[in-house]
């Protein structure tokens, strides 16, 4: 969650208990009891020891940030659901209709600028003017999505604001629901997509999504998106908020810092002291709670980069230097191996929202 759209940071959804999160609290608790239970208790079988060596070691993190048991479900998930999959876009009065892994119908709006757009700062008037926008939607009550899409191309960058319902956009913004079909980039209709362990292929050739996890490296009023942006010109950056009202919001502000006050008691109590980064973070929730208290908007942020390319080894190279960018701005970046399919389909205009 963050406190408004102009402002980047880590995310808070992925919560943790005495600095690990809470499934992998469970493994080790679990695989620790078996372990223990088999040493002490004489003549215990032997697959209990091997069942809590299997749960603890399903406990311990990879490089990608997920822990063992979450790749092995992600792997078996994989290994069976469909390979094939589509996608559409329909326009109508009511909007232009997107269809993938479920449905989502937006107004999608074009902005007019030259060059290239940086989200992160440099275009620090279109940043604000989103930004009051945003505080606009949540204090009206309900729980809304907006996504931006910037797509680099060739022959210049494209931006599409895309809102799930009637809304005012700021004045720089105009409606244009043909511009949904250009953004989502599949050819045909519907598009047909096949879903390989890394990469997606497509009629007109392969697609690579990755997922922006952390931000908390990247420097304060840097643009940390830009540099994706001028890495390639086959890409498109898509920067998902799902805007949470504004009394729901400050409850949920209040309920985070409770919850960290709570487990910070709790750690301290085991004998634990928290780390600088978590104490970083319980600032940032504590003036975020203040913010929202302030009238500002409270979202949850969903930041993905698409990457295209004709050939798989032109795609490699591609993302290579597009993650190459990103980490050198402090960002890191997944690349989604056994997640392509749920993730290209996230990134699309209205995506998160199914």
């Amino acid at each position: 969650m963050t406190s408004s759209a102009s402002g980047l940071a880590g995310s808070d959804v992925d919560t943790r208990w005495i600095g690990v999160r809470r499934h992998q609290a469970l493994l080790v608790i679990s695989g620790l009891g078996l372990v223990g239970d088999a040493v002490v208790r004489a003549r215990a079988p032997m697959i209990e020891l091997l069942a809590g060596l299997v749960l603890a070691l399903a406990a311990v993190p990879l490089a990608n940030g997920d822990t063992v048991a979450q790749y092995a479900g992600v792997a078996a998930y994989f290994a069976l659901r469909p390979r094939w999959r589509t996608v559409d876009v329909e326009r109508s009065e009511a909007g232009a209709r997107v269809a993938a892994r479920g449905h989502a119908t937006v107004h999608g709006y074009r902005l007019g600028h030259v060059g290239r757009l940086d989200l992160a700062g440099r275009d620090l008037d279109s940043a604000a003017a989103l930004a009051r926008f945003v505080d606009a939607l949540a204090s009206a009550g309900e729980d809304r999505h907006v996504s931006l899409h910037v797509r680099t191309a060739p022959a210049g960058p494209t931006t599409l604001l895309a809102i799930d319902g009637d809304a005012v956009p700021p004045t720089e913004w105009a409606r244009d629901d043909a511009l949904v079909a250009a953004t989502v980039d599949v050819a045909g209709q519907p598009g047909w997509m096949l879903e390989r362990w890394g990469y997606l292929r497509t009629r007109d050739g392969a697609r690579a999504t990755l997922r922006v996890r952390d931000f908390t490296a990247s420097a304060p009023g840097h643009a940390v998106l830009a540099s994706a942006q001028l890495a390639s010109d086959q890409i498109c950056v898509a920067v998902h908020a799902a805007v949470v009202s504004s009394p729901r919001g400050l409850r949920l502000a209040e309920r985070a810092v409770h919850r960290h006050r709570s487990d910070g008691a709790t750690s301290a109590a085991a004998g634990f002291r928290r780390t600088a980064r978590v104490e970083h973070s319980f600032e940032r929730l504590r003036e975020r709670e203040a913010q929202v208290a302030a009238g500002r908007a409270l979202i949850r942020l969903a930041v993905f980069v698409t990457v295209r390319a004709q050939s798989l080894s032109e795609l490699g190279a591609e993302v290579v230097r597009v993650r190459r960018a990103l980490h050198e701005s402090g960002l890191r970046a997944d690349r989604g191996r056994g997640r392509q399919a749920e993730w290209f389909c996230g990134q699309l205009p209205g995506g998160p929202s199914w």
